[in-house]
């Protein structure tokens, strides 16, 4: 409890020093990520060779392949032991995790990163934007946050690029906004004689409250996040997509999930992929607006 106060404290000023930081997030904010969101909770198989072995509200997800695994986040340092067992409590080694991804580079997603290549000898491979903030430590989306433990990168990715592994592809797709190398991966799975398409998606729109217009960190944001929504609607609609904070969408199917059924209970495609991404492309425009008149009115 002591250190999520501690971290919290150090999270809170780092956002507040920062030039137009979004001083309306408070400490307590930034301590639930420390605190509840990294509690354990029990690993579970989610459709083939996907599984889920983060905490309670801050995702990593494990791929196995018979040439070993690719794990895509590692949350904050408080689940590293946690994400740890979860792989071993699947029946999963964690020295075959090979590859490390991420979805992007915010604290709370990549901050377990340099102990897990340190546990597992992984190649951490990263988006370029993303790839530059975890090797300095630093955040350099339009939020800049908390930073973290550098991590050596050995491979820096475009969009479009894939990464195989053991029969296992995903694609790549650039989604700057939410930080500057946001990754969307695309792959495709088969479970019980089945296809699915899967999307682990990356993030979208900037963090609430800090500046879209004269960002000192990202100062591209706004047409970033513009081509973003190109980028993503020019997809087909994965049949499930799965996030970042997924305590609210796995609780109402965690049963269903753990005891397999099918039909698959997750087919969010429409809901969180074309839906939700609508919504947000429009929320993201009037946000745009407002401030933008907001400048003008100075």
């Amino acid at each position: 409890m002591r250190r999520a106060i501690v971290v919290g404290a150090l999270l809170f000023a780092a956002v507040a020093d920062a030039q137009q930081g979004p001083a309306q997030y408070s400490r307590e904010w930034y301590q639930q990520f420390s605190g509840a969101y990294s509690d354990p909770v029990e690993p579970f198989r989610i459709v083939g060779t996907i599984h889920y072995v983060g905490a309670a509200n801050i995702a990593s997800y494990l791929i196995t392949t018979p040439e070993g695994h690719i794990l895509i986040d590692t949350g904050m340092n408080e689940m590293h032991d946690v994400i740890k067992t979860n792989v071993v409590k699947l029946g999963f080694k964690v020295e075959d995790i090979r590859i490390m991804l991420s979805s992007h580079a915010h604290f709370d997603h990549i901050e377990g990163h340099a102990a897990m290549q340190r546990a597992t000898g992984a190649q951490v491979m990263a988006m370029r934007g993303d790839a530059e903030a975890l090797e300095s430590g630093h955040d350099n989306s339009a939020l800049g946050a908390l930073g973290w433990e550098p991590v050596k990168v050995s491979r820096v990715l475009r969009h479009g690029d894939t990464v195989s592994l053991g029969g296992t592809t995903l694609r790549a797709l650039h989604a700057p906004g939410h930080t500057q190398g946001a990754t969307t991966w695309i792959t495709t799975v088969e479970d019980a004689g089945q296809k699915y398409t899967m999307a682990f998606l990356g993030g979208t729109t900037p963090n609430g409250g800090v500046p879209l217009f004269n960002n000192p960190r990202h100062k591209n944001v706004i047409e970033d996040t513009r081509r973003t929504f190109k980028t993503l609607r020019a997809e087909k609609q994965p049949d499930i997509v799965l996030i970042g904070h997924p305590q609210a969408m796995f609780a109402k199917v965690i049963d269903r999930l753990r005891k397999g059924e099918r039909p698959h209970p997750l087919l969010n495609g429409a809901e969180v992929w074309t839906k939700a991404l609508a919504a947000q492309e429009a929320g993201f425009e009037k946000r745009v607006a407002e401030e933008k008149a907001k400048l003008g009115s100075r």
